[in-house]
Formats: structure tokens, sequence, C-alpha cells
């Protein structure tokens, strides 16, 4: 056989083997369709998309409800006042120290002020030599009324003598009021009590120089708190105002107090609100006459705000919130259903249902939610049957 046959030959064997080649794959592609078409339609699929999914379900519940606000406090005095001195002047006496009880017009301080004394001494003869000089004038006076009732003078001379007895008592009036005055400023230099309480705060020891706040005095000499009752303080946010009033109930924790409760009411609110917190000031009074509370403590408050005879619950992890849309999921028939509500009052536990498609018998899906959609075959096992649940899940 020549050379030229035997290229001949392995060109076509080379041919003939990429025909078989690309046939090959041909019929493959062919079968793959086939073989994916019964792959998909799976029997044991549609049976897990149609077996129904083990959800826990309460049903709605009816009850009281008392809308509570827990909010912290603080304890003031009753009374509270910041004592200056109205006269300048040398500290000779200090009666009392903090922590002092003190009754209203008790003296607790004395200022020296001789300049003032002597002053009104000064002032005090200066009253003498007027009213001795209104006595002469009312004497004159009178012994002139008496002449001219004779005709023995003019009626010139009575004028004159009646003038000067005006001037003499006016004159006597003006040196009281400057005496009046000066003991006033005497009266400043004792320091009394404007009510009962207790001294908190003293600033100044006997030999030092206070100025009157008049004069710039800015640190006052005591502070005085009345604690025999004290004044609780609530910052009650704008949303629960329209609740909270003269007489809503309170129960009052104080933590300092191994958390001891007391039940009391608010006794005033401001009824405006600041403008700056969007919050209303509300008071309530405490007896404190054992002693045992201090203003400055700290308090948690539960406020009382609504109570309810007959409020419609359901658990507040059922609520669903799509935007502005709340709805929750229910067991119909063994399907999932979306009801959309409107909630009230929610404490984290329990939410109010005030409105929407929510029915008394229906049965709300609390677990698996995320995992339901409305439509899907469901399984409502109560939370109230331990045993079911354990199986279901």
């Amino acid at each position: 056989m020549s050379r030229r046959t035997l290229i001949i030959c392995g060109t076509l064997a080379i041919f003939a083997l990429a025909i078989a080649f690309v046939a090959g794959g041909a019929i493959s592609r062919e079968n793959e369709p086939a073989q994916t078409s019964k792959i998909v339609p799976s029997t044991t699929d549609k049976a897990v998309g149609e077996q129904p999914i083990p959800v826990e379900v309460v049903g709605v519940i009816h009850r009281p409800l008392t809308r509570m606000l827990n909010i912290p406090a603080t304890l003031e005095a009753y009374e509270k006042a910041d004592l200056y001195a109205k006269i300048s002047g040398f500290v000779t006496k200090v009666n009392v120290d903090i922590g002092s009880y003190v009754q209203k017009e008790k003296v607790l301080m004395e200022i020296a002020v001789p300049e003032i004394a002597d002053k009104l001494r000064q002032c005090q003869a200066v009253l003498e030599a007027k009213q001795a000089r209104e006595k002469l004038d009312e004497i004159t006076a009178k012994r002139q009324e008496q002449l001219a009732a004779e005709n023995a003078i003019s009626q010139q001379g009575l004028d004159e003598a009646l003038s000067q007895f005006a001037i003499a008592k006016a004159d006597t009036k003006v040196a009281e009021s400057e005496v009046a005055r000066m003991r006033t400023l005497l009266e400043y230099a004792t320091i009394t009590a404007p009510f009962d309480g207790v001294i908190t705060s003293r600033n100044f020891d006997p030999g030092a120089f206070v100025r009157s706040a008049a004069d710039g005095q800015t640190q006052p000499l005591f502070a005085l708190a009345k604690t025999d009752k004290i004044r609780l303080i609530i910052h009650v946010p704008e949303p629960e105002v329209p609740f909270v009033r003269a007489g809503t109930k309170v129960d009052v924790k104080i933590k300092c107090l191994n958390g001891e409760t007391i039940e009391s009411a608010v006794t005033r609110t401001s009824i405006a609100l600041n403008s700056n917190t969007r919050t209303m000031r509300a008071e309530v009074d405490l007896d404190n006459k054992n002693g045992q509370l201090a203003p400055g403590m700290y308090a948690q408050v539960l406020v009382k705000l609504e109570v309810k005879g007959n409020a419609t619950l359901i658990p507040s992890k059922a609520i669903r919130v799509r935007g502005r849309d709340i709805s929750v999921l229910v067991s119909r028939d063994g399907i999932a259903r979306s009801c959309s509500v409107e909630t009230g009052y929610d404490d984290g536990i329990w939410v109010e249902i005030v409105g929407g498609q929510l029915k008394d018998n229906d049965l709300i899906i609390t677990s698996a939610s995320s995992a339901v959609a409305p439509g899907a075959p469901v399984k409502p096992i109560r939370q109230t049957d331990p045993v079911a649940l354990s199986a279901a899940f």
C-alpha cells in the first residue's frame, strides 16, 4: 500500500470518529430533559407541602385590665427656704446646726449692727423733740382760737397758729416713721425660722461678716426644710396626662427602705405641660412623722392610669407589624388567617385589642408566626397542653 493511500485512510477514520462523538453528545442532551422531568414532581415533596404545620395557639381572653405607668420619681421637702440677711454685720451668735429641728420664730442667728442701734437712739431723740414741739404748737393753737373768739386777734393770726400746729404734727409723724424704720432694720439682725422644720445647711460661724442680699450676698445663712410631710414629684409623659388627676391611685416603692411600698394618691397636678420636656408635674403628699423619708430620695412609682372591667387581651408576641398595618395570625378551620387589629395598652406581655377583625372564638397563633403564611394549613395546639406540644415539636 502506498504512502498516499495510508494518509487517505487515516483521515477518513478520524472523520468517522468525530461524527460518532457529535452524535453521542446529541443523544445525551435529548435524554437529559426526560430525566429532569422525572425528578421534579416528587411524590415525597408534594406530601411535605400539604402537611399541616404545628403551631401554638391561645384563645382570646376577657378580664379586668388596670393600665399602669411605671415611672421614677424624687422626694422633696414639703416646704423649703434659703435664709439670707437683710442687713450687713458681724455674726455674734449661732443657735443651731445642721440637723437641728426648729419651730417657727425660733432665733437661729444674731448679727451685730451697732451703727443701726446708734441711729435708732438718734431717731428716738429727734422724735421726742418733734413731739414736744407739736405739744407746744397745739397749746398755742388752742389759745389763739380763744382769742379769735373774743376778737382779740385777727383771723390771720389764728390761721398761722393752726398751720404751725399742723406742720408740727407732720414732723412728728416723719420722726415716728424713721424710728420705726430703724427698729425694723434692727429686727433684721435677728434671723428667725419662718416655719417649723430642719436645718439642712449652715454656712456661717460666729465672727464672720455677712452682707445683706441687697448688697450682693449669694450664699444663704441657712437652708430650712419642712420634712414632717414630703412631696413626691412625678413628671407624667404627655400620652398619659389625660389619665392623671387629683385622686389617681399610686403605689410608691422607696428603694433605699428595703423596697417598702406605700399606697397613696395624687394630691395635685400642674394641669399644664412643661414645653421643654412635654411632661406634667404631679405631686403626692406623703406623711413623714416617723422621719424615715428624706428629701432627695429616689422612688419608683406605679400610677394606676385606667381600670377597664372587661378588656380583650392577647399575647403581645402574637402581634405582627408591617409598616402601619397591625395584624395577628389565627387558626380557622385548620388554615392560618391574617386579621387586622387595633391595639391599646401593651405591657410587653399582654396587649389590649380595641378594634379590628378578631373574633372571640379565634385561636391566636403565638409560635412560628414568621414561618407561617396566611392560607397555610396548620395544626393548632393550645399552650396549656404540654404533652401535645412536646410531641408536635
